[in-house]
């Protein structure tokens, strides 16, 4: 039967079952490789500098989101990471339930505007809180290949004063002037709203360090941390707007 020719009955109509091989290669680009190398080699991450705008980002990357211009510097850092936010599952990527909960985490670096999502060590204690300096256990050199993959998981660097930690689920519970208290509710607000921090990832890093170890903040700090908070509020606004809008009002495609 031609295949142009027209079917008029479901009978006609025949089907076969085969296979047809595909070969690919995924690459992580220049960039990306280089990363993976650094990290194979060295142990370490490599990050790439913006000339223009002075940003550096983690991972390594070819050209500055910002400013699109190509990112010659690169350099690796050693500084301990910290805890942006993480969450705990009872499933495996296969979707079948683990024995233990599995904890995974988003762990920034002080400075550095991006991230890497990874495994987190929960330890003995079973305690995990937002800002803790984490450090990336590795596998031994011999048997990295490259791949994120080479970090087993990120590991507490040490228990530092067991009220500013928390247990999984509840909340913090500091004793804090009232200025502090203003500062880290501002903070928690500016971070709730999903307000894209990322032109102020450093100023926020800073601020969320002073206010996570109970440092009284500058004036000129505390002006900062009050524009972002009138930027995160006019976000909450015109999200909360967008949403309320009627599909009626609104032009189809």
């Amino acid at each position: 039967m031609p295949i142009l020719e027209k079917l008029t009955q479901q009978s006609q109509a025949r089907h076969w079952t085969d296979s047809i091989p595909l070969e690919f290669h995924y690459t992580a680009g220049v960039a990306g490789e280089e990363f993976r190398r650094e990290l194979r080699d060295n142990g370490r991450f490599l990050v790439s500098k913006c000339s223009k705008c002075k940003s550096t980002y983690i991972p390594a990357r070819m050209y500055c989101p910002s400013c699109f211009i190509e990112m010659k510097d690169q350099f690796p850092i050693d500084k301990p990471g910290y805890v942006y936010s993480f969450t705990s599952v009872n499933r495996d990527r296969a979707g079948a339930d683990t024995e233990l909960p599995i904890t995974v985490g988003l762990v920034k670096f002080e400075g550095v505007k991006g991230g890497i999502v990874h495994l987190l060590e929960r330890g003995d204690s079973d305690r995990l809180s937002i800002g803790m300096k984490v450090s990336p256990s590795l596998k031994n050199p011999s048997e990295r290949g490259g791949a994120i993959t080479d970090i087993l998981a990120f590991k507490p660097i040490s228990t530092e004063s067991s009220s500013k930690t928390v247990e999984v689920g509840k909340a913090e519970r500091w004793e804090v002037g009232a200025g502090e208290n203003q500062a880290r509710s501002l903070l928690h607000s500016i971070e709730e709203s999903g307000y894209p921090v990322e032109e102020d990832e450093m100023t926020i890093s800073s601020l969320r360090s002073k206010i996570s170890k109970g440092e009284l903040l500058t004036r000129e700090e505390d002006r900062l941390l009050h524009r972002l908070g009138d930027k995160a509020r006019e976000w909450r606004k015109a999200v909360k707007s967008s949403s309320e809008t009627e599909p009626a009002d609104t032009l189809s495609g």
